[in-house]
């Protein structure tokens, strides 16, 4: 059902683009993958009508914000050839034409979410900005909005279980040489298509976030769902520079501001992602699984070496990355510590 929803919207859409755009208005067609129940469909409705309620009205808005091109690497594939102007797209698809974002998603880079954003606000930022201008496009926000987990139809909690099983990885090359170092028989397919490759034993298992887990009901036939927490899933709200460079100052201003500072983004998916597995555990439809401090320890061990070949494979600035990474991740730990407020 929601591959057919997916094709016959997208066929739609495609269609009615041929047609003429309305007078002179600058097209602005914002794409993202949500659903109706999560903030991020109410950022991405509200930068809508910020574009439309703009002063002079000179924005030809439409928003198809609840996954109708598909897939984030279609939605990222649609951006680049100018079929839409603004879209928000996690690093694993970014990483298809900038190949140093895949390093972000290297495993057990980061721990939790405050040295996350202590990282990114404070040292990573302005060279992905930079990185993305080489490559003919425009950073807005970047922030993390959920943690990577794996599902299986068998629970999964200890890295040798891995071997040999029918694993589904990323497009990322991050999530496939995970894959492949634990062992397992990797396998890349389409975010459509994993229902029915569960439902046929065509793969047992995988890696995903935990709301993508839950919008795709890829629950309902792996229930089984580990809190690795092994990587970020990180998201970009980005343009393409031929498009925004045409703008005028004013324009530029009204398309940031229309969407929500980087803080308000991160923290609505982050209670939604919490709120949302609570809620289909207690129902009963995902079994979860947190790691003890010991098993996640080992998880990283198996993992470790994962960050130097994505450093070769990616080139370009990757190192340079990583090291802005590491910087970060020593400042945060040298931080003062904010003094407890009393109540």
């Amino acid at each position: 059902m929601f591959r057919l929803l997916t094709l016959a919207v997208t066929a739609f859409y495609f269609g009615a683009l041929t047609s003429a755009v309305a007078g002179e208005k600058i097209p602005a067609t914002i794409a993202a993958f949500s659903m109706l129940q999560l903030s991020s469909d109410k950022f991405y409705n509200g930068w809508g009508d910020a574009l439309k309620n703009a002063p002079g009205a000179p924005f030809d808005v439409k928003v198809l914000a609840r996954g109708e091109l598909g897939a984030d690497e279609n939605i990222f594939n649609a951006l680049r050839r100018e079929r839409v102007q603004l879209v928000g797209v996690g690093y694993a698809s970014i990483a298809t034409a900038v190949p140093e974002f895949t390093l972000l998603n290297a495993p057990f880079l980061f721990d939790t979410w405050d040295e996350v954003d202590f990282v990114y606000d404070n040292f990573l930022i302005p060279l992905l900005n930079d990185l993305l201008h080489e490559h003919g496009m425009v950073g807005l926000r970047h922030y993390g909005q959920v943690w990577h987990g794996i599902y299986g139809r068998t629970p999964i909690t200890e890295p040798p279980q891995m071997k040999n099983m029918r694993f589904r990885a990323l497009i990322d090359p991050a999530s496939q040489i995970i894959a492949r170092d634990l062992g397992a028989d990797m396998i890349q397919i389409p975010l459509t298509d994993i229902v029915t490759a569960l439902q046929t034993g065509l793969i047992d298992a995988g890696e995903t976030n935990d709301l993508i887990y839950l919008m795709t009901g890829t629950n309902r036939d792996a229930p089984n769902y580990t809190f690795t927490r092994h990587t970020t899933s990180m998201l970009g709200i980005i343009t393409n520079s031929k498009w925004w460079n045409a703008l005028t100052p004013e324009h530029q201003r009204i398309v940031d501001a229309g969407f929500p500072a980087t803080r308000e983004a991160r923290n609505g998916i982050r209670v939604d992602s919490v709120r949302e597995m609570k809620t289909a555990m207690a129902a009963g439809s995902v079994r979860g699984q947190e790691l003890s401090p010991e098993a996640r320890a080992r998880w990283k061990t198996a993992t470790a070496q994962v960050y130097h070949e994505l450093i070769s494979q990616a080139g370009g600035r990757a190192q340079e990355l990583y090291d802005r990474v590491v910087e970060g991740k020593r400042a945060y730990l040298q931080r003062p510590l904010k003094a407890e407020t009393k109540p």
